[in-house]
Formats: structure tokens, C-alpha cells, sequence
């Protein structure tokens, strides 16, 4: 490789937590095979990495309609200043991680300037509804496929698409071994846990957390030994998610719960509970890759809940591993079913039967075989440098 030749440029643009972790982990990547310049729109993963942040997108995401119109005027601005700044700058590669509203309008741009564009974890609703797909497939030079379904549809469209499988299958996985875990948190290993994981985001603190309380609190009453934890993402800040982390740890304080916060160890968490209460989204694959049973939920606004019947579609399994598997092989509680006494109930199901925890876990290693094999990073990588037009490290 040599230091003087001029690197390439690339543009890589994430929003929302997994986006930002799966963008930081590309980015390592990237950075082993060659001297790229990569600007970045991400979240405080990507910040942590040798880049030239342009955005930061950690209070991006938002649940249901009316929570993301709050944040269009922003958003708008964002999207002019970074068409202006490709126009000036002409990087060789936009590369965008999931994120659909905000990243295929900044791709048409893109396109409209020449530019190459990568599109890494094409989102699901991109899969099943034909006029995103063709939308997907006419301005992108390529997608990244990350599910063997997502592949079919894609190519059946005439995009330019590769499947490159899924990087959890590398990352998720817990830290140190499991008896650490449990000295490492101060728990006891005797006694069972039961993660209470209600997503990424603020609105989903606001709407899932208290729900997950309230049946945790009955489920201690029938399960007397039960420990619980609540996993959120590590930040050098004093809250999380727009939250004071001491308003969190207050919360769980007032549930009388033997409950911790746990920072930045989610597949730790994953790897020593019995059971997960878990907000649908990317987490559901993390903890179907990690092994371990989950109930599904999820709730919006019931003026969102009504727009979304009018305007879209709904799909008929809202959970990942449901999706893939194209049935119920996860419990799902939705909306108005996602009540305290529902997912006590379903719980508590769970926690009473090993024959109906074991039938799960054995789903869940189906979920992951359609995840394709570890490396999906590595591949990415390659498409980027293709796109590039560098055929090796050796030769930009």
C-alpha cells in the first residue's frame, strides 16, 4: 500500500443505534484494507472511529408518524447540506446503512450527481412492498442484502444486488464467559434473569419500559427468585437515549424490583437470561443469534397506530424472526395487546414450560440459517471497493 497515492473518499450515512454500531464496526473494516477518507453521518460508535463526523444522528430516530414529522424540518436541512457537500466534494462512494426515508432521498441525489451508491441493510417494508423495491432498485448501484429473502426480491426487481448475510453473526455474541457475566453484574447465577429490553430509543422508553415493569412486578410475584436487568447503550454522558440515566435508575428503583441498568453489555444480558421482554426491531436477530427466548412487543401513539392503518399495509408479523421464518415462531404483543397482564401471562407461559423455551431456541437456530455465514462486514467491503474501482488496498 502506498502512502502516496491520493485515498478515496467515501460518505457513509447511518441513523439509529444499530446503523450506528453497524456503520463504526464497517468502518474497522474499511480501514484494514485500505487509506479511505470517510466522512460520516452517524452516532457516537462511528464518532469513536479515525473519520470526519459531518452529523450526528444518535436523536434521529423516532417511533410512528408523528414523532418523525418532528424531526423533518431538521432532517430537510441535513439533506440539503449534504447534497451540497457531495456536489463540492465528490466522494467516490455513498455508502448508506438502513435508515430508508432519510437515505434514498440522499441517494437519488446522489445518482443525479454521478455518484456511486452502496445501500447496506435495505430495510424490510423495501422487501415487500413493489414500487420501493423498483424505487430501490432504479437509483441504487448497489444493495447489500443482509436476508435470503430480501436477496429474492431484490433480484427479482433487476437491482445490482449481492447477499452478503448479516454481521451479527460475528458480533453478537457476550463478552466473557457466562460465570463472569454474573460476578462481573453482581448477580446470582441460581436465580434466574429476565431481560427487560424496550429498544433504542427515547419514545421507546417512554412507551415500553413502564408496561415491562409492571408485568416484571407480577411475574416476581409468582417467580419469587427472579432477577431482572435493563440493557441500554453506553454513553459518556449522563443520559441515555435523551433520558438522564438518573431518571432511568430512578424509575427502576420505585418498581420494588431486584432490577439493574446495565450499560453497553446487551449480548451479555442476552447470554444469561432465561427470558426477554424485547422491543421489536434488530435486537430480536441479536438475541435470535445469542439463543435466547424473547416475547416480542411494541406500541406507538394511537394517532400513529391510525395513520398506519390508512396509509400502509400491515404486515402480519411485526418481529424479525417471525418475518423470516414467515410464522409465529416468537409471541408478539402489539399495540393493544401489549398490555401487563397479556405479557405477564405470556411470560409467564414461558417461564413454566422448559418444553415450550427449548421448541423456541430450536426456531431461533432456523432464524440464523437464513442469515447466510460470519464475514458479511468483510463483504461489504469488497462491493464498497468494486464500486470504488479498487480491485485491492495495493492499488488505490
Amino acid at each position: 500500500m502506498s502512502s502516496s497515492k491520493i485515498s478515496k473518499k467515501i460518505l457513509i450515512t447511518a441513523g439509529e443505534t444499530s446503523g450506528d454500531m453497524n456503520a463504526a464496526t464497517l468502518i474497522d473494516v474499511l480501514l484494514e484494507k485500505g487509506p479511505f477518507e470517510i466522512f460520516a453521518v452517524g452516532g457516537p460508535e462511528t464518532s469513536r472511529r479515525p473519520v470526519k463526523m459531518l452529523y450526528d444522528s444518535r436523536d434521529w430516530a423516532a417511533i410512528g408518524y408523528i414523532e418523525a414529522i418532528k424531526k423533518v424540518p431538521r432532517l430537510l436541512v441535513v439533506l440539503k447540506k449534504l447534497t451540497d457537500f457531495m456536489a463540492e466534494n465528490k466522494p467516490d462512494l455513498l455508502l448508506l446503512i438502513d435508515y430508508p426515508g432519510f437515505n434514498m432521498r440522499l441517494a437519488r441525489r446522489a445518482k443525479k450527481l454521478g455518484i456511486p451508491t452502496l445501500f447496506y441493510f435495505p430495510p424490510s417494508r423495501f422487501a415487500v412492498n413493489p414500487e420501493d423495491v423498483r424505487d430501490a432498485a432504479e437509483n441504487l448501484s448497489c444493495v447489500a442484502a443482509n436476508f435470503t429473502f430480501t436477496y429474492k426480491v431484490y433480484k427479482e426487481a433487476g437491482a445490482n444486488v449481492s447477499f452478503v448475510g448479516h454481521p451479527l453473526l460475528d458480533l453478537a455474541r457476550p463478552g466473557m464467559p457466562i460465570e463472569d457475566i454474573y460476578k462481573t453484574l453482581q448477580l446470582d447465577p441460581n436465580r434466574p434473569i429476565v431481560g427487560l429490553c424496550p429498544g433504542s430509543r427515547k419514545s421507546e422508553l417512554d412507551f415500553l419500559l413502564p408496561i415491562m415493569l409492571k408485568a416484571a412486578e407480577m411475574l416476581l410475584k409468582k417467580f419469587p427468585d427472579l432477577q431482572f436487568l435493563v440493557p441500554v447503550v453506553k454513553t459518556e454522558t449522563p443520559d441515555v437515549y435523551g433520558i438522564p440515566k438518573s431518571d432511568l435508575v430512578k424509575q427502576l428503583n420505585e418498581s420494588k424490583l431486584p432490577v439493574k441498568l446495565i450499560e453497553g453489555r446487551i449480548y451479555d444480558v442476552m447470554a444469561i437470561s432465561k427470558l426477554l421482554l424485547i422491543s421489536s426491531g434488530t435486537a430480536t436477530l441479536e438475541a435470535s443469534r445469542v439463543g435466547t427466548p424473547m416475547i416480542i412487543v411494541y406500541k406507538v401513539s394511537l394517532y400513529t397506530e391510525v395513520l398506519a392503518k390508512i396509509f400502509n399495509k400491515l404486515p402480519t408479523f411485526i418481529g424479525l424472526p417471525n418475518i423470516i421464518l414467515g410464522r409465529q415462531a416468537v409471541p408478539e404483543l402489539i399495540q393493544h395487546d401489549f398490555t401487563p397482564e397479556k405479557l405477564f401471562a405470556q411470560a409467564s407461559e414461558l417461564l413454566s414450560s422448559p418444553e415450550k423455551l427449548q421448541k423456541q431456541k430450536s426456531d431461533l437456530l432456523e432464524v440464523i440459517s437464513h442469515l447466510g455465514s460470519p464475514g458479511a462486514h468483510n463483504r461489504v467491503a469488497e462491493l464498497a471497493m468494486s464500486l470504488m474501482k479498487c480491485d485491492d488496498a495495493s492499488r488505490i
